[in-house]
């Protein structure tokens, strides 16, 4: 900078980032790492943390001690142990108890749109409890609700892809029930703009695709991104309920949910961020 002049560029935000491993949290990192300081979080090792910290452990908060954050982005959270919702509670107690000391200017929860429709199984439950626990803790917030979340390498739409190359395609249920398919780059998109314009209104955004496909239509739409017309075989919930506790992949209690629509209204997301998530059947081949 020459003498005399004065640096206008505003400092870029930094943000506590929980879960930095995971699908969300690499992607987020990948794609805002250039306009955001990330302190990354996670329990896995992964390239993306800044500290491996077990968020069950009240103890080792204190390894967060050295740094200063702005935002806290939440995304960590437990889906498949037999222990989904008290692991999940003692993160969120742990969390809420360190943030009473440190008072982010705001919090992000990544919930999941199984909070507006399916309320009977632990990970739902635990979601929910959580941004219950948001709204009487005081921090500024926005809980973001996507459904399916999905990209071109994300391990499940890879997975279906390969079976579709072999001819087949699985579906759980009848595959009438309708989803709305949450690209990654949208919700990407979403918290870029809610750090960017600071604008924490406490409220719960659904996001996904404007039209929501049943699932069979949706295998059907990733059939015809590769150029695949394969066979649907559609094995029932019970089945599905006992392949899910055999390879623990899967939360088996999901299965229970499968008959359930999941049809996502984003009027809130256009009134307040003038954001509109791609379709699905256009942001498969994104």
């Amino acid at each position: 900078m020459q003498a005399g002049l004065v640096d206008s560029t505003p400092p870029r935000p930094s943000v506590l980032i929980t879960g930095c491993n995971g699908y969300v949290g690499r992607n987020l990192i990948k794609l805002l790492g250039d306009t955001v300081n990330f302190i990354g979080v996670d329990c896995m090792p992964g390239g993306n943390e800044s500290e491996l910290i077990d968020l069950r452990d009240a103890t080792s908060y204190t390894q967060l001690d050295k740094y200063t954050f702005d935002y806290v982005l939440h995304c960590a959270w437990d889906q498949i142990s037999r222990n989904i919702y008290e692991n999940n509670m003692q993160c969120a107690r742990n969390l809420f108890n360190y943030l009473d000391q440190q008072i982010p200017q705001g919090l992000i929860f990544i919930s999941s749109s199984f909070a507006s429709t399916t309320t009977g199984i632990q990970y739902t439950r635990s979601k929910i409890a959580f941004e219950n626990m948001l709204f009487d803790s005081g921090i500024p917030f926005i809980i973001i609700r996507p459904d399916m979340l999905y990209s071109a390498d994300e391990k499940k739409m890879q997975e279906h892809r390969s079976y579709m190359k072999k001819g087949f395609a699985i579906c759980i249920g009848n595959g009438q029930s309708l989803r709305s398919p949450t690209h990654i780059n949208d919700l990407v998109q979403l918290v870029h703009r809610i750090i960017t314009t600071k604008q924490f209104t406490n409220k719960v955004y659904e996001i996904g695709s404007p039209i929501p496909y049943s699932q069979e239509q949706i295998l059907r739409i990733v059939a015809a991104s590769i150029g695949r017309n394969p066979f649907i075989v559609k094995i029932p919930t019970f089945v599905a309920q006992l392949l899910f506790q055999v390879t623990k992949k899967v939360d088996p209690e999901q299965a229970r949910t499968i008959g359930y629509d999941r049809v996502a209204d984003l009027r809130a997301l256009r009134e307040d961020f003038d954001l509109q998530p791609r379709d699905f059947n256009t942001g498969v081949t994104q």
